[in-house]
């Protein structure tokens, strides 16, 4: 139901995407400019942090951190980590790691909080209310990790420079009371949070003919046509037009819900929380989608795929459209390989709903802060300036070191931009764990400096289409109190799994669409009315942040 379910959907398509959704915003210009006095000074402050320990400076911390995929693969903890290692050099502390093993990080994390035997840091999914339960305010109540609040404006000025210039991240960065309590990763440039979306054969629709399609009908009918004039070119009529993973999430069939102003989950309206599978919209649209699976426009197996699955519909040349991430991998394979050189997935407009209006639900848009967090614990004994040297990653020297590597090193400066190196880009994604921590996730903000240069050439474009749609019906990330957390997951397990289930036999037949005001009152039923409410008073309250 839930954004993490879109994001985890996300990485069908990009085949490192995971790291996709680590991308972010305007610190290279205005914000980092605004910020670059502080910059300095903070480099000043911890360059003198890492003086001998019997002086009171800075040294040597100890952080737990989960290493992810590549880093994980090729790394045994992260001072053997190009930015680390230049970190160092920079600001004389050195850090004693502690990584969890792979898969074992909610575990060890739990384990750690029990014990009570805690390193300096935490860098853990602290603005994940699925994992930190109660959320992080539960956590400074007992006695694990400190209020960062009052030193903010004199330890993290890199930090608060960037919260000034983006108020809807600072939103995301506080909690309901307005404390900081972690230093999340950013992404404030909103070509960091668009990856993702929908696409087209376009050399098909060329070889029948055919416009993109920009509203319902023009889309039945492109999709009617793919289906019925074998554009593959084999002689049968086994083209699939519209490929998905699931029916509710980011790569799923319910994203088409969107033409009829309505969602698969959890949206707002006006400013109220609405719950999309109950709404007359939505059974408008999967009366739509329905009719559309019973033509043969969708994907019959869409329950069964993954990403790889999805993707292969495509090289396998039966697929023309669907919602996901960028096309990349796919170009690559097909066109750039020569394996079929017409081949051409192109991003296209969401398609307009009767308002005339293109909306998207993807919930990755609003994603401002992101996770991994850093807290500090209540064992460190400079806290002030830990965030001192968790500061200078914000600024603007440590926004290109984090982002980049060393200049010389991981990236050289080419007409005034700055373009990885051949160590980097032919250890494809070894390269990026290696060099820079922009794919590795940490407290940073990420950018479009190495964005576009992991988007390639066919990213950019295909997301320049994305970018242009509505935004307006989609949550920002919420935080619920202890007590609503268990509400929330008490009522909403019973109502996804139902919910998933009816969507799915409703799409393909099993059960007719006369039978969806039964289900809706059955819906009712489960408590989404109380479950709503919850929904409604977190989003009052992060509106008032």
């Amino acid at each position: 139901m839930k954004a993490k379910r879109a994001i985890s959907a996300m990485l069908a398509v990009l085949l490192s995407v995971s790291a996709l959704t680590a991308c972010s915003g305007d610190t290279s210009s205005s914000a980092v400019e605004e910020s670059s006095g502080a910059s300095s000074s903070v480099s000043e402050s911890s360059s003198e942090s890492g003086e001998a320990s019997q002086e009171g400076k800075l040294t040597e911390i100890s952080i737990f951190a989960t290493m992810w995929g590549n880093a994980a693969q090729n790394l045994k903890d992260y001072n053997e980590n190009l930015t680390f290692q230049e970190l160092e050099k920079r600001t004389g502390v050195h850090v004693n790691w502690i990584h969890p093993p792979a898969g074992q990080d909610v575990e060890q994390f739990n384990l750690m909080i029990a014990s009570q035997n805690l390193p300096d840091v935490i860098a853990y999914d602290w603005f994940d209310t699925n994992k930190i339960t109660g959320g992080m305010n539960r956590y400074y109540q007992d006695g694990i990790i400190i209020d960062l609040t009052s030193m903010m404006d004199e330890h993290a000025p890199n930090f608060m420079a960037l919260m000034e210039a983006n108020p809807e991240a600072r939103r995301q960065a506080v909690d309901d009371e307005g404390r900081y309590f972690a230093m999340p990763m950013l992404r404030l440039d909103d070509r960091l949070r668009v990856t993702g979306g929908p696409q087209i054969r376009l050399d098909w629709l060329e070889k029948l003919g055919l416009e993109v399609p920009t509203t319902v009908d023009e889309l039945h009918d492109v999709l009617y046509a793919i289906r019925t004039q074998d554009p593959n070119g084999n002689g049968q009529q086994d083209e699939i037009p519209f490929t998905a993973v699931s029916f509710r999430g980011g790569n799923g069939v319910g994203m088409l819900c969107s033409m009829w102003r309505t969602s698969y989950d959890f949206y707002v309206d006006n400013g109220t929380v609405k719950f999309g599978p109950i709404q007359p919209e939505f059974k408008e649209a999967i009366t739509t989608i329905a009719q559309w699976f019973s033509e043969g426009l969708i994907d019959p197996d869409y329950m069964l795929n993954d990403g790889a699955a999805m993707n292969a519909r495509f090289t396998d040349d039966i697929s023309a459209m669907r919602i996901a991430g960028q096309p990349t991998s796919l170009m690559q394979t097909m066109a750039e390989s020569g394996v079929e050189p017409d081949f051409n997935v192109v991003g296209m407009d969401y398609i307009a709903a009767s308002d005339g209006v293109a909306y998207s639900v993807d919930p990755m848009y609003n994603q401002f802060v992101t996770n991994p967090g850093l807290a500090i614990t209540t064992k460190a004994e400079m806290p002030e300036q830990i965030l001192e040297w968790i500061d200078y990653a914000y600024g603007e020297e440590g926004n290109i070191l984090f982002n980049l590597g060393v200049e010389g090193d991981s990236y050289t400066m080419v007409d005034g931009k700055p373009k990885y190196t051949e160590k980097v880009t032919e250890n494809n994604n070894a390269g990026y764990a290696i060099y820079h921590m922009a794919l590795n996730g940490w407290a940073m903000s990420q950018d479009v400096m190495y964005h576009e240069q992991l988007m390639e050439k066919y990213g950019y474009p295909a997301a320049e289409h994305w970018r242009k749609a509505d935004r307006s019906l989609v949550l920002p990330p919420l935080s619920f109190t202890e007590e609503e957390t268990d509400t929330v997951s008490r009522l909403e397990t019973d109502i996804d799994t139902y919910v998933d289930e009816m969507c799915d036999k409703f799409t393909t037949g099993q059960i007719p669409l006369d039978q969806f005001d039964s289900y809706v009152q059955t819906v009712n039923g489960m408590g989404i009315e109380e479950l709503t409410a919850i929904y409604q008073a977190a989003y009052d309250r992060y509106m008032a942040r």
